[in-house]
């Protein structure tokens, strides 16, 4: 059926069951080609070199930029305010040897003890700059094998640099042999006033100065110098001494030496018991006790013998009738512990008599013998004691007094005794004289001795110190047995007498 077109004309459509027209082979065109892009494995492998073009410049910058300072000093590197960026370890060191001479060449030290100087110099103690405890830790910044790290150390010290002081290097040996001469040179030992005796002379005292001592304080000496050193500056270490105060000063001596115990005494009537007595008071007369110490009256006195001038004489102490070189001794023994006594010292050793003496009260004698029983005294108070005896002549015969100096602590000083009678036999007793001396016959009756109560004393010191406290101290519990009547009677049978024409 025919159709119309768009432009007008009529298209005949082809009739169904009408044969085709043959159509025209159509020419064969040539095939397209496809445009093709980069491929994805190319894509990869440049990305891949592209990075690591990149990375070989970042390396390459890194090396670059820390290269330089591979065998030297990085930068933002100070020593003493100097930079040592670029130099290398010798470079450094040596330069470092520059800094030393030019800041250690006006530095002095010394040492101050008092009012002297002990100067040192540098090269007494060895100061100068320790190169290897300086340098060894700023040369090994940057030292970092890996290239970012040392990068970024780079990069650090640029913001923030490091300002290093050289390390100083000293010997503190010289310091120290200094300090021993310091110590030799300002030390000294305080010397005590003394004061002598001479009791023979009317000042009986003399007397010498103290002098005060003194002490050299070196702790601490030796970090001064240190630290004086280390700062880089000249300067001196102080070294203080101490004043050592004299234990005893003369004002001290003066003021103590007063007059402790008197006791007066007569030596008896026996005129070789006085003379006795007399050369033992001798010996002790200006004798010494030093504080602390003691005297002994046997090792002063020495042995009763003929060749230390003793004569026999009657020996109260020991009873009657009984005899001995040396007799009378005991006298001059009781003087010295009656005047100690009376001093307030100490009674280290005393030894009561037999049986009563005439010479003084029962309980106040000292009994002595250069065979053993003696009389120790002891000085207890801080200052020397000192012994005066004199012996004058007087009516009835010789007497004594024995007077001890010292230090008096005390205001007052009193014996008291307790006593108790022992009553005396009724029953005489009758000795017999086999040499006939005192009796011949038996039938003679020669009196020996009368009848003598006993005593049981007891004798206590009462001391008033200086406080105005008071001590009882019980010195002595001595018994004397009683005496009883006694008569010597002879051996020989009476004579008959012839009455016949």
């Amino acid at each position: 059926m025919p159709s119309m077109t768009k432009a007008g004309f009529r298209v005949n459509e082809p009739v169904k069951g009408a044969p085709k027209k043959p159509q025209k082979p159509k020419k064969p065109q040539a095939p397209r080609k496809k445009r093709k892009g980069p491929g994805k494995a190319t894509v990869i492998a440049s990305v891949i070199f592209l990075c690591a073009l990149l990375l070989s410049a970042g390396v390459l910058y890194l090396y670059m930029t820390t290269r330089k300072y591979a065998s030297t000093f990085m930068p933002g590197l100070f020593l003493n305010g100097e930079s040592l960026e670029g130099m290398t370890y010798e470079e450094a060191v040596a330069r470092l040897k520059v800094m030393e001479m030019q800041d250690m060449a006006d530095l002095t030290y010394a040492f101050e003890c008092g009012e002297d100087a002990y100067p040192m110099t540098v090269q007494e103690l060895g100061i100068g700059y320790d190169a290897a405890a300086t340098l060894d830790s700023l040369y090994q910044i940057g030292r970092e094998d890996n290239l970012i790290r040392r990068y970024l150390t780079l990069q650090d010290l640029k913001r923030q640099p490091v300002m290093a002081r050289a390390v100083v290097q000293y010997d503190l040996a010289p310091a120290e042999e200094l300090l021993e001469r310091i110590r030799e040179e300002h030390t000294a030992e305080p010397v005590s006033a003394t004061v002598s005796f001479d009791p023979t002379s009317s000042v009986f005292f003399t007397y010498t100065d103290e002098a005060e001592g003194m002490r050299v304080n070196t702790d601490g000496a030796l970090d001064r110098l240190r630290k004086v050193i280390e700062s880089g500056k000249s300067g001196v270490a102080e070294v203080p001494t101490e004043v050592i105060p004299a234990g005893v000063t003369r004002s001290d001596l003066e003021q103590n030496m007063l007059i402790l115990g008197r006791v007066q005494m007569s030596l008896g009537s026996d005129h070789m018991v006085a003379e006795n007595a007399e050369t033992a008071l001798l010996q002790l007369s200006g004798r010494r006790i030093e504080p602390g110490g003691q005297l002994s009256f046997n090792e002063t006195v020495g042995p009763r013998n003929e060749e230390s001038g003793y004569v026999q004489a009657p020996e109260e102490a020991y009873g009657t009738d009984i005899a001995g070189v040396g007799g009378g001794v005991c006298r001059a023994s009781t003087l010295l512990y009656q005047a100690a006594l009376l001093s307030g010292l100490e009674i280290a050793e005393r030894n009561p008599a037999a049986v009563q003496v005439s010479f003084t009260e029962p309980g106040e004698e000292a009994t002595v013998s250069d065979q053993g029983l003696d009389l120790i005294i002891r000085n207890g108070t801080d200052y020397p004691v000192f012994l005066r005896c004199r012996v004058f002549e007087t009516e009835t015969g010789k007497e004594a007094l024995f007077e001890m100096f010292g230090a008096r602590n005390f205001v007052s000083i009193t014996l008291e005794h307790e006593t108790e009678v022992l009553a005396a036999p009724d029953t005489p007793v009758y000795l017999r004289d086999s040499t006939g001396t005192y009796a011949r016959y038996q039938t003679d009756r020669v009196l020996r001795n009368q009848a003598m109560d006993g005593v049981h004393v007891r004798v206590t010191r009462k001391i008033i110190a200086a406080d105005l406290n008071e001590t009882a101290e019980l010195l002595s519990d001595d018994r004397y047995e009683p005496i009883p009547e006694c008569y010597w009677v002879g051996t020989e049978l009476p004579e008959v007498i012839d009455t016949m024409p």
